[in-house]
């Protein structure tokens, strides 16, 4: 499995994109979100050139999390484009409703039928289900809009946008976490949609979690922040995620 951070950043892209993740997994492509980060895919051509098919999971449909989606046009004309969103699992509508909405003709030129020869939007069928030989698992998280973590192969976590519930992480262990840290002490204002870095090194079952990486990070932070924050993290398994970080696991 081989991870590729587009975007590490949450909400305003600053030094790194908004939230997306690129991922090779057994002869597929996946891409875990579709913020700003997605306008990085023009530096992996390399790796796009060797899939016929593009699958993208969306945790919920935040802009910062799909605007992404009116850059990625150029790069899958020649492939097949699956979208995958919560749809009717959360919302009174389906992700094909939400994005066809984002992508009308007074927001965007072209409707996403015309990204590519082969389109489809869908909402997740269940809580489990496989994409090919990748099983993918779906869990919904608390957020001021329904967010679900997820999951392939149990191996690869990502986590965003969610309010931090200890409980929820019990008996999960996974090679690598991306999980978003929206403060790195106390809770905030922000607690019953965001995550602090002190609830993960706290509530995280951090033994069967062999990497963790932190991503959606808070666009008010400066040097000094991320400074303490490598402080808080020395000696752990716990680091901050960049845009343009390879991970083979």
């Amino acid at each position: 499995m081989n991870i590729y951070i587009l975007g590490a950043a949450g909400w305003i892209p600053g030094a790194n994109e908004t939230s997306c993740i690129m991922v090779e997994n057994k002869g597929q492509l996946f891409i875990l979100d579709a913020g700003t980060g997605l306008s990085n895919i023009r530096k992996y051509t390399h790796i796009l050139d060797k899939y016929d098919t593009v699958h993208l999971l969306l945790s919920h449909y935040h802009l910062d999390h799909i605007i992404g989606l009116s850059y990625i046009d150029p790069f899958i004309r020649e492939k097949r484009f699956r979208v995958y969103g919560p749809g009717l699992m959360a919302y009174p509508e389906t992700t094909d409703y939400y994005l066809r909405a984002f992508l009308r003709q007074e927001f965007f030129s072209r409707s996403i039928d015309a990204f590519s020869h082969d389109v489809q939007v869908l909402d997740f069928p269940g809580e489990s289900f496989f994409i090919g030989d990748t099983k993918i698992t779906v869990t919904r998280q608390k957020h001021s809009a329904p967010s679900y973590r997820i999951a392939l192969d149990d191996r690869l976590i990502y986590a965003t946008d969610l309010s931090f519930s200890a409980e929820a992480w019990e008996g999960v262990s996974a090679d690598v976490l991306f999980h978003e840290c929206w403060e790195y002490r106390e809770p905030g204002q922000d607690s019953y949609r965001h995550t602090s870095l002190l609830q993960l090194k706290e509530g995280l079952p951090l033994k069967s979690l062999a990497r963790i990486f932190l991503i959606h990070h808070n666009p008010a932070w400066g040097e000094e922040d991320f400074r303490k924050i490598r402080e808080m993290t020395a000696g752990t398994n716990i680091s901050l995620a960049e845009d343009g970080m390879e991970i083979c696991i």
